[in-house]
């Protein structure tokens, strides 16, 4: 099975199940069709592990064999969501951990429509099981990535309120600490406090949770335990508890505040409010750019709360002259070719780094351009900031393209991306060239080899699976 799809069990011994139900965001199984074997035997449920989220319905009768059915779902998937169809096992409708019991058949227990009741029993069980996972230590760090933008920080202070943590007990911590004028201007004025730390300082807590990043390198003899809350394409290099990776999503910010409606209790007012929206914002383009149905709703939901007044105090990048003129003399120079667009910035300060966003985007609105670079030497490296609008590859699968084949680090979404390429490794790539001719040479190389990967993924992707048992 895919494993970026999501799963709707249908487990029902009787009629009252309908098994003409459709789910435009889930892969409808029904048990006794689609996969059989007995569903109190966690066995049964082994073939759910690839999917990205699993919900389940179930219509069981002696009300011991539903309650038998949910304990083996949650053995192998103790994040899936259940909509129980028996008033007699109430008792396992704990407060707010993702459980539903109700009598009558499911027409009748349905509060709106399914998919909207289903959708709000998966965030308020995912929200379950993160304090779970948060409760078994005084301190748990809250990572987000390096040079953290506002979907970062407004993610991270999300999952602070999710689980009712201080800022001592739940710190929100860097490896890089935040450059952008207008991201530091919004830290300062929602007052959130990020801290910049090591991966030696973090490897000394047991329990780390990642937001909008995950954590590539930060294990070691699976040290420390992890959560993982991210919308960028899912990575292997590490073992997770609590696993959440939606890269069809906008924004993480999206996904936290699905958590936080789902949940009783938290009011999604002020500071975090307009936090949460800023991030949505900042990396949907305002809703134009990679978005889904959720992020729409999310960003409706968020802006009857936030004050947005505040945010049109730190959503306009400042520049000094200096910056500015870099900015005007690599546009001038930039060299655009078909659909792609190369501009080269020149060496800039960390606190300049900005411009490379900015630039990015602005050349983004160039006729015909799809594809946007923007270099810079920057702190010993070369550090190159993608942007792309259209199909496979995407900015994310060239940037970690540039880097598996010349060094460096890179990764990303879709639409946005960076890598960083140490400067001597740099100097031998570039073999003398032009900056920009030379990065224009590097990036179609690394899109032909992004392409060819994504085309063998899918390659393996439409291959014929094993039908569950």
């Amino acid at each position: 099975m895919p494993p970026q799809l999501a799963l709707l069990l249908m487990v029902s011994d009787s009629k009252n199940l309908p098994a003409a139900v459709r789910s435009a965001e889930r892969q409808v199984r029904h048990w006794g069709d689609s996969f059989g074997g007995d569903p109190a035997d966690p066995a049964t449920w082994e073939w759910t592990r690839g999917a990205s989220a699993v919900t389940a319905v179930i219509d069981l009768h002696p009300p011991d064999r539903a309650r038998a059915a949910l304990a083996a779902i949650r053995r192998v998937r103790p994040d899936a969501a259940v909509l129980l169809l028996s008033q007699d096992v109430a008792d396992v409708d704990g407060p707010g951990d993702g459980t539903l019991a109700r009598s009558g058949g499911l027409r009748d227990v349905v509060r709106l429509d399914l998919e909207e009741e289903l959708a709000r029993l998966e965030a308020e069980r995912r929200g379950y099981c993160l304090r779970e996972f948060a409760a078994g230590d005084d301190v748990v760090p809250i990572l987000i990535h390096d040079d953290p933008d506002p979907d970062a920080m407004s993610s991270a202070l999300a999952v602070r309120a999710l689980i009712g943590g201080t800022p001592e007990r739940m710190p929100i911590v860097t490896l890089e600490e935040v450059t952008r004028p207008e991201n530091r201007r919004m830290a300062d004025l929602l007052h959130i406090r990020v801290t910049r730390v090591t991966c030696d300082e973090l490897r000394q807590f047991d329990r780390v949770i990642t937001v909008d990043t995950q954590p590539r390198g930060l294990q070691q003899d699976g040290r420390p335990r992890l959560a993982v809350i991210d919308h960028h394409p899912a990575e292997n290099s590490y073992a997770a508890e609590f696993r959440d990776i939606r890269p069809h999503y906008g924004a993480t910010a999206t996904m936290l505040t699905e958590y936080l409606r789902a949940a009783s209790g938290i009011r999604v007012r002020g500071n975090l409010a307009t936090a949460l929206l800023y991030g949505i914002r900042t990396d949907t383009d305002s809703l134009a750019r990679g978005v889904t149905p959720a992020d729409v709703a999310a960003y409706a939901y968020l802006q009857e709360h936030a004050d947005v007044d505040l945010i049109k105090r730190f959503e306009r990048p400042s520049y000094t002259l200096a910056t500015a003129r870099s900015f005007a003399d690599a546009l001038r120079s930039a060299e655009c070719d078909e659909d792609l667009c190369v501009a080269y910035v020149g060496e800039l300060q960390p606190h300049e780094a900005h411009v490379l966003a900015d630039l990015a985007d602005f050349c983004l609105g160039i006729e015909n351009i799809t594809w946007v670079a923007v270099a810079a030497e920057l702190e010993g490296e070369l550090v190159l900031t993608l942007r792309h609008t259209g199909s496979d590859p995407g900015a994310g699968g060239v940037a970690r393209a540039l880097a598996s084949l010349h060094g460096g680090s890179g990764g990303g979404h879709a639409t946005m991306a960076r890598v960083a390429i140490p400067a001597d490794r740099a100097r031998t790539i570039l073999d003398g060239e032009e900056m920009a001719t030379a990065v224009r040479r590097l990036i179609r190389e690394a899109i032909r080899h992004a392409a060819g990967e994504s085309a063998e993924r899918s390659t393996r992707r439409d291959s014929p699976q094993a039908r569950p048992a």
